[in-house]
């Protein structure tokens, strides 16, 4: 897990080697606005990145029943090149999720990309009940979503 500072009921996590620079997956990363034209599971996310401010997603949950949800989070964190963070508004106590997404220059044309939220609260055993794996699911198609278009970027 990267970052969390609370101890967490379940975690989501994803990685993956991405053929490009780290700049350049950051940019895709911080590039809001296109995310609908690359992102399978956020596919709209709208903030202005810098910490303390809102942050709106709406994700397909469910893509095959149309099942999408609006999500409003407040960013934590913000590393340049290196690492996004936000978490849930909502009480700590009731639902807490807080999600890191981390790049690691490899070399100068390969990055790492690593994407993780730990829930924890009392509703996180629901949520992992009924939407964990959807999570997850989620998770690796946003890895697997990034590498291609940073890859298509790069090779451009």
């Amino acid at each position: 897990m990267i970052g969390s500072r609370r101890k967490a009921h379940f975690q989501v996590e994803a990685e993956i080697v991405i053929s490009a620079p780290a700049a350049l997956v950051w940019a895709v990363l911080v590039d809001l606005a296109a995310y609908s034209d690359w992102n399978s599971f956020a596919y709209s996310v709208k903030s202005s990145l810098r910490v303390g401010d809102r942050l709106t997603m709406k994700l397909r949950l469910r893509p095959r029943w149309g099942w999408n949800i609006l999500i409003v989070e407040e960013v934590t964190l913000v590393d340049a090149q290196r690492r996004l963070g936000w978490r849930t508004l909502s009480p700590a106590w009731l639902l807490q999720g807080e999600r890191f997404q981390m790049l690691e220059a490899l070399d100068v044309n390969r990055t790492r990309y690593t994407t993780s939220e730990a829930f924890s609260g009392i509703l996180a055993p629901l949520v992992k009940w009924f939407i964990g794996q959807d999570f997850q699911r989620g998770y690796e198609n946003v890895a697997h979503d990034l590498k291609q278009r940073a890859e298509t970027l790069a090779s451009s």
